[in-house]
């Protein structure tokens, strides 16, 4: 633990050449080709995804093959006679940017080595409504909005939210359907280490928290039940110039927390720790995963980690949603951010797919039977009360 250089082993991913095309109607469904034709589905599966040629979409699996007709800023669907296709819509569909690869391979991935990249799957302009939040990037001489909370502010943090593939993938691998987010999704700026302040050490995420001073912690190993996917949103490209999270890839099989001669998060915050003890463990055991902005890593929370060192004189923003099973209590309540989202402006830009799922996941619930409807949220009066300090 010294001030010394990074020298993780450099996972990169560099931009691809190729991604799918997704075909969405006006509610949020996808259109979807299978042997049986064509269908509207709000499910993932390989079956949604397309290639987008100059005027036609063919899918891959069944071959199909689809005119496009410009329709204002929306697309018609006709057949290879000029009839309209089975399951077009009267108002026509939209065209959105996809992933690299299939939904299934993704997953294989992710069951196998508990992490992987969906390679800059946000769109250009996701991203750069994002970096307009943040305030970095192309966007780095504007100010923050502080009168107006972050996740009203554009219809794109919450569409990150509710991304559909990332999100597919994070049921599959905590096998559950029921999933909520532990917290309410902002963009975080890491900006540029000054060589003195402190660092963030090793640790894994709620609700493990192992390498975390914090209540509630997971207490013991939990095998193949998952507590927590952690997605993070590279809103900024991530290097290890720029501060990209280390990780020890494959720490998760081990079901335990980082030792303690790695730099723990409970030590390396401690006023003097760094002055005394020098930076956290960045040698090569550990991994740096580099990828594009729009990209999403996903991760077993379980895994080792911690924020990287930022030697540019840039903030690199990202953003943190740990995912959860709904049996799980939330980190913090989301209930008052999830209302105001419904009295904005950004919830009528919305879709009703993308409607449903944010509500799924921000909304908290009794889950037994005397209240199965009911919202849990904080109670204002009593959290100022024990908040009192004792006398």
């Amino acid at each position: 633990m010294t001030d010394q250089t990074s020298d993780e082993r450099a996972v990169r991913f560099g931009r691809p050449t190729h991604h799918y095309t997704l075909v969405v109607a006006e509610d949020g469904r996808f259109l979807a080709g299978t042997d049986g034709g064509l269908h509207l589905t709000t499910e993932v599966s390989d079956a949604i995804l397309w290639d987008q040629g100059p005027n036609s979409l063919t899918h891959p699996d069944t071959g199909a093959r689809l005119n496009l007709v410009a329709s204002g800023e929306r697309w018609l669907l006709e057949d290879e006679t000029g009839m309209p296709a089975s399951c077009s819509a009267a108002t026509g569909f939209a065209l959105e940017h996809g992933p690299e690869h299939r939904p299934s391979e993704y997953l294989d991935h992710f069951l196998t080595h508990g992490w992987v990249v969906l390679n800059s799957i946000m769109s250009d302009g996701i991203v750069e409504s994002l970096e307009r939040i943040a305030c970095t990037d192309r966007y780095k001489d504007r100010e923050p909005n502080r009168d107006v909370r972050q996740i009203c502010q554009d219809p794109a943090l919450v569409r990150v939210a509710v991304e559909p593939i990332s999100l597919w993938l994070s049921r599959q691998y905590m096998q559950t359907d029921e999933i909520r987010l532990a917290h309410t999704p902002g963009i975080g700026v890491l900006t540029p280490d000054d060589g003195a302040r402190a660092v963030q050490g090793w640790h894994s995420d709620y609700p493990y928290h192992w390498g975390i001073n914090a209540a509630g912690k997971v207490p013991t190993p939990s095998g193949r039940t998952v507590m927590g996917v952690q997605r993070i949103v590279c809103v900024s490209e991530y290097t290890k110039h720029r501060g990209a999270t280390a990780f020890k890839l494959g720490s998760h099989v081990l079901d335990a927390g980082p030792p303690d001669d790695w730099g723990v998060a409970r030590d390396t915050y401690r006023p003097g720790h760094r002055a005394e003890h020098g930076l956290p463990y960045s040698g090569p055991d550990a991994d740096v995963i580099e990828a594009p902005a729009g990209s999403v890593i996903l991760f077993d929370t379980r895994t080792w980690h911690r924020a990287g060192l930022n030697r540019s004189n840039e903030g690199r923003a990202a953003i943190l949603m740990d995912t959860t099973p709904a049996y799980i209590i939330p980190y913090s309540d989301t209930s008052a951010d999830f209302h105001a989202v419904t009295e904005s402006d950004v919830h009528a830009e919305l879709n009703a797919r993308e409607q449903h799922e944010f509500q799924e996941l921000m909304v908290h619930r009794f889950l037994g039977p005397a209240g199965p409807r009911s919202v849990i949220g904080t109670h204002a009066e009593l959290t100022r009360r024990l908040d009192t300090p004792r006398p």
